[in-house]
């Protein structure tokens, strides 16, 4: 897959994501004004239901004041038992029932039946035109405020409340302690006994100071789900792509790295077999052959070619795990003047020298010499090979807080700063087009940082691209390995 196919499914995908969120906010959004809509209808009908349960209050003790006159009249309490007490909240009995009671009663009976009904219905109505206009008499806090709780809770609202009732001129009649006209709140009102002909409006206001989180929670099991559904939608997608595109840079690294083992493989392959043939050409006299040569040619490349291979083995060891490391006492200066003579004969070569100054007094260590000896070989090639004019190579030595600083710098071409962090990354190398002037695989670096941290140290870089690069190793100077032996002897223990 092409680099800009992945850029066109990235943005697609990136499009689609950025879709899918705002459909579920929006769809959020409707889901709390729905919500919203529905909770100010409930809040409406209960307002409606608390203005006529507060007028049926009313209304029942007006009744319940009056003596029904068939109860009070002895002449018709026989007659009457059939028809039942009047019952509180309503002004008259079933009137069928009240026809039959005078069906069964003489002309003189009935009359004064219906003269002492009329009585009592007018003194009722009488009684309610004669109300205080004061609506502090009509009805108390308490009954008020039991009366909106026993509505709202037969509606199914048990959310705290605030109230407060309002005359006609917009003053606070009286209303809960924490009713606040200022709040920032919805407030919901109604008209308080709306049948009053003659008396001046009252009105109660109500609001619910935690009306917002009771909506947010009815809805925060859904929001809840859909918010993680989608976040896990955005996480798979985002790592969908790092991985896609961690796939792509692995490939592009290891089509380099086919490409660089082919050049790095056939060098020696064709000097060892051009070597071989002139070996087994019969038309060369032996005296010419130069048999010393040749031998020696061959056996370098073959040299040469296991290094390599060596290389590549090595890499696999580190990827499987498979690595042990054989710790003895070794002396770093000796191994860094050994290094230095191997590569002496190549620096000279190209009119070039190396310069020392150990100063660390602390350079005996617990390390694996063979592989710290690689690590040494590999910085001195880098620098030779990654220099285009007379090599100056710099290495030192210094104690460091409790590690021994190893400082190899050169005067090479330098890695420019955003290569830098990927050096050190197993096949990786600095891109130079499809030109190979200097031969590789990408594993030198990566094979230095990896024997580093084996030995529990690390490694930095300091480069400017054309002036050079400095690598620092850093080694602890306690000994490890025998703490790391006392460690696994403690778990086993």
């Amino acid at each position: 897959m092409s680099r800009k196919l992945i850029w066109i499914l990235t943005v697609f995908m990136g499009l689609a994501l950025a879709s899918l969120i705002i459909v579920q906010a929006y769809w959020i959004k409707n889901a709390v004004l729905v919500k919203d809509k529905q909770f100010d209808q409930l809040i409406t009908r209960s307002m409606i239901d608390i203005s006529r349960e507060i007028e049926q209050r009313e209304a029942s003790k007006i009744i319940m004041h009056h003596n029904d006159p068939l109860s009070a009249d002895s002449g018709f309490i026989s007659r009457s038992r059939r028809a039942g007490p009047l019952q509180p909240g309503s002004a008259f009995r079933d009137p069928a029932r009240d026809t039959m009671e005078i069906g069964r009663m003489n002309r003189q009976e009935a009359d004064a039946w219906l003269k002492n009904r009329r009585e009592f219905i007018d003194r009722v109505i009488g009684s309610m035109f004669l109300l205080s206009p004061e609506i502090e008499k009509r009805i108390s806090p308490v009954e008020m405020e039991e009366t909106i709780r026993k509505v709202l809770n037969e509606t199914g609202i048990d959310l705290p409340f605030e109230y407060a009732v309002i005359r006609w001129n917009n003053e606070m009649a009286f209303g809960s302690p924490a009713y606040n006209p200022a709040a920032e709140a919805e407030y919901y009102r109604v008209q308080l006994f709306p049948e009053d002909v003659f008396h001046n409006s009252n009105f109660l206001s109500v609001y619910f100071p935690e009306k917002k989180s009771f909506l947010f929670k009815s809805l925060s099991y859904i929001a809840l789900s859909s918010l993680v559904l989608t976040l896990a939608i955005v996480l798979s997608v985002a790592f969908s792509v790092v991985i896609i595109f961690r796939q792509k840079r692995l490939s592009e690294i290891r089509n380099d790295f086919v490409s660089n083992m082919t050049h790095e493989l056939k060098t020696p392959i064709s000097t060892i077999s051009l070597a071989s043939q002139m070996l087994g050409d019969k038309s060369i006299p032996p005296e010419v052959k130069n048999t010393e040569q040749i031998a020696k040619i061959i056996t370098e490349e073959c040299r040469r070619l296991g290094n390599q291979v060596e290389k590549v083995l090595q890499t696999s060891v580190f990827d499987k795990g498979m690595l042990k490391l054989r710790l003895g006492e070794v002396n770093i200066h000796e191994i860094i003047t050994s290094a230095i003579e191997n590569f002496s004969i190549q620096v000279r070569s190209r009119n070039g020298k190396i310069s020392l100054s150990l100063m660390a007094e602390n350079f005996i260590l617990q390390a694996d010499q063979v592989h710290f000896t690689n690590v040494l070989s590999n910085l001195l090639d880098n620098a030779i090979k990654y220099c285009t004019r007379n090599p100056e190579i710099r290495i030192e030595t210094a104690d460091k807080n409790g590690f021994i600083e190893i400082s190899v710098g050169d005067n090479g071409i330098g890695i420019n700063r955003n290569e830098q962090k990927r050096i050190f990354e197993k096949f990786y190398r600095v891109p130079t087009g499809n030109v190979h002037t200097v031969k590789g695989f990408g594993l030198g670096l990566s094979y230095v940082k990896m024997i580093v941290e084996e030995h529990h140290g690390h490694i930095d870089l300091d480069s400017e691209l054309y002036e050079g690069s400095t690598f620092k190793i850093y080694l602890p100077l306690k000994d490890y390995g025998n703490q790391a032996k006392d460690q696994d002897t403690a778990g086993r223990g």
